[in-house]
């Protein structure tokens, strides 16, 4: 995935607002698009090849990460039926190939020793992979792919991943002009 993120294309300025906005990402993206999507299970395989993306308890986190983990897993739960983690969790470890992703995390969040760690959730009733990173959660959504009937339907599942595709060059641009 590494390799894939850096070498992800970025998209010119094109109006979010116009009616040709997905057109115009589907044109530039369409022999990007990765079909079939992906198997949880295979994500996790990938991530952890590429980036070492290791299964942690919850007792293992650190307080901040914690408290990240519950908030994925409850996210849109209504407060009283908001439950401990038990889903399955997964740590990015800081390394050269993930620091990228931690780069954009610590500016977003206040970093304090070695807290919080980026963590990757699966949420079985959503069968959407979620992070706290939200640069991170993007690039596995694109990455893991869409399946072509969802694709050809040209539905929410069509118009979400176009999106990301989109929001994900958007970073990325974000990311090199800053460097500049």
């Amino acid at each position: 995935m590494n390799q894939y993120i850096c070498n992800y294309r970025t998209i010119g300025d094109i109006s979010t607002t116009d009616s040709s906005f997905l057109p115009s990402v589907y044109n530039f993206y369409k022999n990007d698009i990765i079909m079939p999507k992906k198997s949880p299970d295979g994500m996790i395989l990938l991530l952890g090849k590429e980036y070492g993306l290791h299964k942690v308890l919850y007792s293992e986190l650190d307080r901040m990460t914690a408290e990240s983990a519950i908030s994925l897993i409850n996210y849109n739960k209504p407060e009283n039926t908001l439950k401990f983690p038990t889903n399955d969790i997964w740590q990015l470890p800081q390394n050269l190939a993930t620091s990228r992703f931690y780069k954009d995390f610590y500016e977003r969040f206040v970093k304090i020793g070695d807290s919080p760690k980026i963590i990757l959730a699966y949420i079985p009733d959503k069968d959407y992979l979620m992070s706290n990173s939200s640069f991170f959660e993007t690039a596995i959504y694109v990455y893991r792919g869409i399946n072509e009937d969802d694709f050809n339907k040209k539905g929410p599942e069509y118009k979400h991943y176009l999106n990301n595709m989109f929001l994900l060059s958007e970073v990325l641009k974000d990311k090199t002009q800053n460097r500049l």
